[in-house]
């Protein structure tokens, strides 16, 4: 995450703050001395460049919010000729005691502070990294989905007093196999049971098929050789590799491992009263999915590396299991990002 920094030009400076809904889109035009135009459009890209078109002669700048919208009107306002900054929700400055939220009120607050240069900017991955990394966050909504069916099918089960215990995490087929002899009460919850058992199977025939996809992307130039380099890390597979590399892309890009850290939501949050600075929990902001495949690794090193081991021991007195675990995590990502810097393996027995 970096910080965006207001840009001097020659030209007058015209800052467009937008607040993004489905159908209308509010939109505040203003300069340093003062607003221009604060409305609500149609929530159309035609619409708000015939708006931007009413200000010949000047640098526009324009912010939105990350979220439900992606990078697709990034990439049209840039393509425009004006600078976009689309700037993560959670890290907007907050006016304490202000309680009060209305579209107009939002869109000012952009402009505000985007000719203030107050704002954080994300980072925003071109157009073919968003097709690829779609594949991962797509296969990982499949499962997402499964874990839903497979509630639901314990509850069923348990709605009518039926017990067998379900093993944790991803289901055998021997298990499935005997949820479909399972003869129910009558026709009528045996036809709705299967239901729900059909699109268990349909759900997972379409994993399968998207892993798939995701083994023929890890085959491409690009991501090969680094792939092979995380998948010397014990606890890495392949679907863990690629999350890495679909999620961060080039590690290069941040210039310190503090900042991949904090990317990812691993870094410690920090309390400070006079002289004394207490570590806290993370600050879990940035990439779940990404953090919880971190941790899952995490516990795979351990049981492989001893020098992890006994690290995570030594934090685990100090600071509990938790805390310790997160800490692997942590090392983890740094090490791997030094990993596909340096172009070389993980190497065993260090742990650092």
């Amino acid at each position: 995450m970096k910080m965006y920094k207001r840009e001097e030009h020659k030209s007058k400076l015209l800052f467009a703050g937008i607040d993004l809904h489905r159908h209308r889109w509010h939109v505040t035009m203003r300069t340093e001395e003062g607003e221009l135009f604060s409305g609500s459009i149609l929530g159309q890209w035609k619409v708000l460049q015939r708006l931007f078109d009413r200000y010949p002669g000047y640098q526009i700048q324009a912010v939105y919010e990350a979220g439900y919208f992606g990078f697709w009107l990034h990439d049209l306002i840039v393509e425009y000729g004006a600078r976009c900054v689309v700037t993560p929700p959670s890290l907007m400055p907050v006016e304490y005691g202000n309680r009060v939220k209305t579209d107009r009120r939002d869109s000012r607050k952009l402009a505000h502070l985007l000719s203030k240069g107050l704002l954080k900017a994300v980072w925003v991955p071109t157009d073919e990294e968003r097709s690829q990394r779609q594949v991962i966050r797509r296969r990982r909504q499949l499962i997402g989905d499964r874990v839903r069916t497979q509630n639901r099918i314990k509850a069923e089960l348990q709605f009518f007093g039926i017990e067998i215990p379900a093993p944790t995490g991803q289901w055998s087929k021997a298990y499935v196999a005997n949820l479909h002899r399972l003869h129910l009460r009558d026709r009528w919850v045996q036809e709705s049971f299967h239901r729900l058992l059909e699109q268990y199977d349909f759900l997972s025939e379409l994993i399968r098929t998207q892993t798939k996809v995701l083994q023929q992307l890890a085959e491409l130039a690009q991501y090969k050789e680094r792939v092979a380099i995380l998948r010397t890390v014990p606890g890495i597979g392949l679907i863990a590799a690629m999350e890495l590399l679909l999620e961060l892309q080039d590690v290069a890009r941040f210039r310190r491992a503090d900042q991949l850290a904090a990317y990812v939501g691993l870094t410690p949050s920090q309390y400070s009263s006079a002289d004394k600075i207490r570590m806290g929990r993370i600050t879990a902001i940035g990439k779940n999915h990404l953090r919880g495949t971190l941790v899952e690794v995490a516990w795979r090193l351990i049981g492989k590396d001893r020098a992890m081991r006994r690290k995570y021991e030594r934090i685990k007195v100090r600071s509990g299991s938790k805390r310790a675990i997160v800490a692997i995590a942590r090392m983890t990502l740094l090490r791997t990002r030094r990993m596909l810097l340096e172009g070389t393996p993980y190497v065993m027995g260090r742990a650092a």
